[in-house]
């Protein structure tokens, strides 16, 4: 009696050793599905390079996608902004998590559906010059009568565009200011700094970017940020931009039927909140997000169809 238990004991560990074994073969199985490149550019807080424990909220959408794609192989390249133009085909299938979601720039690169609602770009500038600007009763600026009125100079991060109204804006303008361009490493921060140095009179950024930078350097009090009357109001979409070949519309097909879970998921709200809400108006831009996710986020939604230029040394 004693052996047949023993054999039985024997026979059902063996069985048991084996299909653990098993499951830890299927388990250490690498991807074997196609391999889709990732594009970070050095822009807290969209991408924080310099950091290993905090994510971006760019980081951290991509981590959501990525998460959702699981038949991908996906590698992430350091690529500066001023090089993304020319990396589309370079680097087929190649996916940026955080353009502006209107008519591409080029038939290099499609959108995927909205992502993302961030309030409008301001002018960020010294406190100096920032007292020099007449204001409206919101409290905002007039760009167009800024950039019209006498030579101004600018910085502006190589292949930045702002979406259609400031675009035009700075187009048509273009002659009366002083383009002082930076691209490569450490572009965001740079411009900044620069900036506030007093080398330029204005960069046109998000206020989320002004307000990460004010966290992270001593220089900051010097730079204040002033809502556009042209914009004051408004939201910007994002999305997904992939290279425009037909693996690159394979990847966009299956971020765009993932995107709806993923924006009105926990985890992605939980990024939002942690870099995109401005301080001491978190009601009005959650209730706005709402309106937005109701309407836009994740939808097919197409872009507006423009006729938009970069402007000098950009895309």
């Amino acid at each position: 009696m004693r052996q047949k238990l023993s054999q039985h004991l024997l026979r059902n560990g063996v069985a048991v050793l084996a299909w653990l074994s098993c499951i830890a073969a299927h388990a250490e199985q690498p991807i074997t599905g196609p391999k889709l490149h990732w594009v970070k550019n050095d822009a807290p807080p969209f991408y924080i390079i310099e950091s290993d424990s905090q994510q971006g909220f760019g980081d951290q959408l991509q981590t959501l996608i990525e998460d959702a794609l699981g038949n991908y192989q996906h590698d992430t390249l350091r690529v500066p902004l001023s090089r993304l133009s020319s990396s589309w085909a370079a680097y087929d299938p190649l996916c940026f998590a955080t353009m502006i979601h209107e008519a591409p720039l080029s038939d290099d690169y499609l959108l995927s559906v909205p992502n993302a609602m961030y309030l409008p770009h301001g002018i960020i500038t010294t406190k100096a010059f920032a007292e020099s600007l007449p204001r409206q009763s919101n409290g905002s600026v007039s760009l167009e009568s800024v950039i019209s009125a006498s030579s101004i100079s600018m910085g502006h991060i190589s292949g930045r565009t702002y979406g259609e109204k400031l675009d035009d804006i700075l187009h048509k303008h273009r002659h009366n200011i002083e383009i002082n361009t930076r691209a490569g490493s450490t572009e965001t921060k740079g411009i900044l700094t620069m900036l506030s140095q007093g080398r330029f009179d204005f960069v046109i950024d998000y206020e989320f970017v002004l307000n990460h930078y004010a966290g992270s350097d001593e220089d900051a009090d010097q730079l204040r940020f002033l809502p556009i009357a042209e914009t004051f109001g408004n939201f910007i979409l994002g999305a997904v931009g992939c290279s425009n070949s037909p693996e690159g519309r394979k990847a966009i097909r299956a971020i765009n039927k993932a995107l709806p879970d993923i924006v009105n998921s926990r985890q992605y709200r939980r990024a939002v909140g942690s870099w995109l809400v401005p301080t001491g108006d978190e009601a009005s831009y959650w209730n706005k997000f709402d309106d937005v996710l109701k309407k836009y986020l994740g939808l097919p939604v197409s872009p507006d169809k423009t006729t938009r230029l970069p402007l000098a040394g950009s895309e």
